[in-house]
């Protein structure tokens, strides 16, 4: 069995490499024909870098959604970034269909390799949340990613998710979950949220699984779930760190719930940041940067 690590409430570890601010670019890419919104962020004045962060958002999430995380990220790493709105999110063009029980292998396995060659990048080392996390994982198992970060990925359906998406449900019909989508999906809102609930809670949708194809993932994979988690058990974590081949460090984050990048974001982009550094050479940028700071 892969161990489990436990991160305590309060961990954060200062980084002690400093990167210029971040340039960023709001562009619509066309793909596959219609066009999605899209958002690339690269430290100022930084070289040609390694790899190229993707993030992947969760399935009620779009570019925005992402709020301060990706800048945080950028700088921490040195590393450019690329988000996007799949198509039917936020900015980018309405589907054209009802989601399906492989619309996350679409989105994994159509829609993410086209994305990547309209922006040219051949190295992404994708960072995805729940769904956006789910995506990295099937991806990795069909293509070779230089890494992959899963934060609340899911494998399977547990009853602890369709709870959660019930009690979601709840706050959508009686609180302020629908103007907060609004904001982030305007006319689209009602479509994303429902094409997302009645999906996981559809009878036909009990056996989805992507558990089978776990193993073909061989590319390192820094694996993240609260302990708290409205949508899944702590054994999620343990499955999906269990099944996949390559170097895997599984993290459970003691105190957080489903989305601990906005619950917690000092502490996982240092935890994110120091796992990809122990993965690759230092960046052009660190180095000149920890050069200055000596």
């Amino acid at each position: 069995m892969v161990p489990v690590a436990a991160l305590i409430r309060g961990y954060n570890h200062r980084m002690t490499v400093a990167v210029p601010d971040v340039e960023r670019d709001d562009l619509e890419l066309e793909v596959g024909g219609v066009l999605l919104a899209a958002r690339r962020l690269r430290p100022a004045g930084s070289a040609a870098a390694a790899a190229t962060l993707v993030l992947l958002h969760e399935g009620l999430g779009c570019v925005d959604a992402w709020r301060s995380f990706p800048e945080r990220l950028v700088r921490a790493t040195g590393l450019p970034a690329l988000l996007y709105d799949r198509r039917g999110y936020g900015r980018s063009a309405a589907l054209d269909r009802p989601w399906g029980a492989d619309y996350l292998h679409r989105a994994a396995l159509d829609e993410l390799p086209a994305v990547l060659a309209a922006c040219a990048i051949e190295r992404p080392l994708l960072l995805g949340h729940s769904d956006g996390g789910t995506i990295a994982l099937l991806y990795a198992a069909h293509h070779e990613p230089v890494a992959i970060v899963a934060e609340a990925a899911h494998a399977f359906v547990e009853e602890a998710a369709r709870a959660g998406i019930r009690r979601t449900v709840r706050r959508w019909e009686t609180g302020d979950l629908r103007p907060r989508l609004e904001r982030l999906h305007g006319a689209q809102t009602e479509r994303v949220f429902r094409s997302w609930a009645d999906t996981w809670l559809a009878p036909w949708f009990d056996g989805w699984s992507i558990a089978g194809e776990l193993a073909a993932v061989r590319c390192p994979a820094l694996l993240l779930q609260g302990a708290d988690d409205e949508y899944a058990t702590p054994g999620h974590l343990t499955e999906i760190a269990s099944r996949v081949s390559g170097p895997v460090q599984a993290v459970l984050l003691e105190g957080r719930g489903h989305a601990p990048h906005h619950e917690a974001p000092g502490a996982v982009t240092d935890l994110v940041a120091r796992w990809i550094a122990s993965r690759q050479a230092p960046l052009p940028g660190a180095r000149r940067a920890a050069r200055s700071a000596g």
